[in-house]
């Protein structure tokens, strides 16, 4: 019984701490959201950068490609 005594105060300990923890990065998100000088999101890339396009299947090398 008092191994269940110790884990349930570990427990609750360690949910404070969490707690505590969401509270104070809510605190500095709501801090920097409410500022006039923040920026505006970023851009994923910037124009002149081309998005990723996926190789385009080339000859097949396997079995069925006559070697």
């Amino acid at each position: 019984m008092e191994a269940l005594d110790l884990t349930a105060k570990r427990l609750l300990h360690l949910r404070d701490a969490f707690t505590a923890a969401a509270d104070r990065a809510h605190a500095t998100v709501d801090q920097y959201a409410q500022r006039d000088d923040a920026e505006g999101p970023h851009p994923v890339r910037d124009d002149d950068e081309q998005a990723h396009r996926p190789q385009q299947p080339g000859p097949h090398r396997g079995r069925e490609a006559g070697h």
